[in-house]
């Protein structure tokens, strides 16, 4: 394994990680008050573009540090989206 994919993969082990408490404190809640929208859009986007570039480096250029990228950022990107969604469903309500 080289530096690159060393690096990748505790980059999104860490991005991961840090979501997953917010998401599961906004399951236990049923609501995501106090969140700022505008943050969660940026956060969810930039995660996205993480992933799509995981992805571009796997597949078009078979770069090896692209698969844990892509992996990690996909796993980080479910709880983005989850908890994008219940800000938008506190914020109509």
């Amino acid at each position: 394994m080289d530096i690159a994919t060393i690096t990748a993969t505790i980059a999104g082990i860490c991005m991961a990680i840090c979501q997953v408490p917010q998401a599961w404190k906004i399951y236990k809640a049923g609501k995501a008050e106090g969140l700022s929208l505008l943050m969660q859009i940026i956060l969810t986007s930039g995660i996205f573009f993480w992933f799509a570039t995981g992805l571009i480096m796997t597949v078009v250029y078979h770069e090896p540090a692209g698969t844990p990228m892509w992996i990690s950022n996909g796993f980080c990107l479910i709880f983005c989206v989850y908890v994008l969604i219940m800000c938008i469903r506190s914020k109509k309500q």
